[in-house]
């Protein structure tokens, strides 16, 4: 189930971009790390990437990230779908990622929250299926 989506910003300055968006949204960042090429700030609607023209470009054209309650049932869900999945699962600092090409060609990266970022970003108890969309 689809919990949340952000709005993926690709940016050269991380800082100027942040500043920009936490007074357009009136939100402070929930996560703000650097993951491998990339600094990452996930702030109200919008999650922020910051790296090299060359990094950014590998997630140019993609959707996400799409948020949701089982990175492993929705993999399973698209790939019955046909989806080819062009980034295995991966542990990054907000959780369980993977991206798969839907079979329209459109690529999305599904994120399962880690149980403190989910409970910073929804309360409770952490990947419960409540929607916030």
């Amino acid at each position: 189930m689809i919990r949340k989506t952000y709005s993926r910003v690709l940016t050269p300055d991380l800082e100027a971009t942040v500043k920009t968006l936490a007074e357009l949204s009136g939100e402070e960042p929930v996560l703000r790390v650097t993951f491998g090429r990339f600094d990452i700030c996930l702030l109200g609607p919008f999650c922020v990437l910051s790296g090299t023209p060359e990094a950014l470009d590998r997630y140019r054209g993609t959707v996400g990230p799409v948020i949701v309650d089982d990175a492993g049932a929705t993999r399973a869900l698209v790939e019955g779908w046909g989806a080819e999945i062009t980034l295995p699962p991966f542990d990054g600092p907000a959780g369980l990622g993977f991206l798969a090409r839907h079979p329209d060609g459109v690529e999305y990266e599904y994120i399962q929250l880690r149980p403190d970022l989910d409970r910073a970003i929804f309360g409770g108890a952490g990947n419960s299926p409540q929607r916030n969309r």
